[in-house]
């Protein structure tokens, strides 16, 4: 399987032969390739090391994005009490609700900042694999892997860039838009600032959310519908396989989440406009308000992955699929039987240096690794003089003296104990999105072929 994909894998063959020891229901002996990295690069930030770049297509959604249509909100005494002269406790309402606006503003930019780094990477990476699109139109088993890749990532792609970086911008600069107009509502008795006030905290700050939140329920519906040829495209293949009912509870959760996004963006955005001269208009945004901070802690812990690059692959099958997703299943029990020391039963070794740092390459965990080494103050030494920029790989570690060799197995240990499990879940996601996109692009594959015949 080793040529089967270069960029889905949970185990190296240590630990797959010790999870099939452990599990021998599954078939778990077969190593894979992984788009595993040896070295990483950091630099000084605060007196700590930090990655020097992203590397990775990360869940970095801010929780303070869920709050973004309490801000909207934020000229709630604004336009209630829109009466001269304003009452004092009106006045510090407005005072508040202009800041919490305001303030709330500074996430919304910040996240779609998070959100664009992801879309640079993902936008590389889909020309990398258009480029081996190109390239491998002989091959059916790597077209048919490199389709479903690109049908999910460009999933990936209109996420990061329609309902987060999108979304984001126009929030942030609604949110501004009614801060200021709120603030200037306290000034109300002078005619011409009581208009512009009207102006800012009403329509010009409501109406372009409301358009893009029309923009962003189209997207949604693509995003629902994709789920859902995923899901039928695996109750077709899957049977009664653990994976069919993986992928059945995935298609679920996207499915629900994105038609409560949907509904609460024009929601919102109906919401927005009708506040802007109705008081009751705010009823409609307490729901509203509610459902953002539900859907932000959906996505951030039930839907959203982290995961490396694609650089090449060489094709993908069902079979590969189930068996990743097995060995994943195989490894998150032992990790949940063992959590303190799990690689005991993770490598043949764990004494053995060599095994467990095979092991944390090849799981994508070193450059987590890497960090939680640089903030040791006993593997000081070892990096040599402090710098601006440290770049640490394998043979550093391979070859370390015996005396630091416990320190960098008990910081492997806790790693993988406190890494591994949200790893394994993102790693989980990862692989039912490639399988529904998988399954999908397959059969539409064979119902074009078997059309083509019966024309011929």
């Amino acid at each position: 399987m080793e040529s089967e994909d270069d960029s889905i894998n949970v185990s190296t063959k240590s630990t797959l032969e010790k999870t099939e020891k452990t599990c021998p229901e599954n078939d778990l002996g077969s190593p894979r390739l992984a788009l595993a990295s040896d070295s990483a690069t950091f630099i000084r930030r605060k007196g700590h090391y930090v990655p020097a770049k992203q590397s990775k297509f990360r869940n970095s959604l801010l929780i303070g994005v869920g709050f973004l249509e309490l801000g909207n909100a934020g000229d709630f005494a604004a336009n209630v009490w829109n009466d001269i002269p304003i009452p004092r406790f009106v006045v510090a309402l407005m005072a508040v609700g202009g800041t919490v606006a305001l303030f709330l503003s500074y996430f919304a930019f910040k996240d779609a900042k998070l959100g664009w780094r992801n879309l640079v990477l993902l936008r590389e990476e889909r020309c990398d694999l258009q480029r081996q699109k190109a390239h491998d139109l002989e091959d059916g088993q790597i077209m048919q892997g490199v389709d479903a890749r690109l049908n999910v990532s460009f999933r990936e792609i209109g996420t990061e860039s329609i309902s987060r970086v999108g979304l984001d911008i126009c929030m942030g600069v609604g949110g501004i838009i009614i801060g200021i107009g709120t603030f200037l509502a306290i000034g109300g008795e002078n005619h011409r600032v009581w208009h512009a006030s009207n102006l800012m905290s009403g329509y010009i700050g409501n109406v372009p959310l409301a358009l893009y939140a029309l923009f962003n329920g189209a997207w949604s519906c693509y995003v629902w519908m994709n789920a859902h040829r995923h899901g039928i495209a695996g109750a077709r293949a899957l049977n009664k396989e653990m994976a069919a009912a993986l992928l059945k509870r995935r298609v679920f959760t996207i499915q629900m989440y994105t038609a409560i996004v949907g509904v609460t963006g024009i929601a919102a955005g109906a919401g927005s406009l009708i506040s802007a001269t109705m008081w009751w208009g705010y009823v409609i945004l307490i729901p509203v308000i509610i459902s953002s901070i539900s859907c932000n802690y959906i996505w951030r812990k039930k839907i959203a992955y982290e995961r490396p690059l694609v650089q090449r692959t060489a094709g993908l099958s069902k079979a590969s699929l189930l068996r990743e997703l097995e060995s994943i299943t195989a490894v998150q029990r032992i990790l949940k039987e063992t959590p303190f020391e799990p690689l005991h039963k993770l490598v043949t070794d764990s004494q053995s240096i060599t095994s467990v740092i095979e092991f944390i390459i090849m799981n994508d965990l070193f450059e987590d690794f890497c960090v939680r080494l640089l903030g040791d103050t006993h593997l000081s030494e070892l990096f040599g003089v402090p710098n601006e920029n440290i770049t640490i790989n394998s043979e550093l570690l391979l070859t370390a003296g015996n005396s630091y060799i416990p320190h960098i197995l008990h910081i492997a240990q806790t790693c993988v104990s406190e890494i591994g499990p949200i790893h394994l879940q993102y790693r989980q996601r990862y692989i039912l999105e490639i399988l529904g996109s998988f399954l999908y692009t397959s059969q539409a594959g064979t119902s074009e072929t078997t059309l083509e015949k019966r024309l011929e």
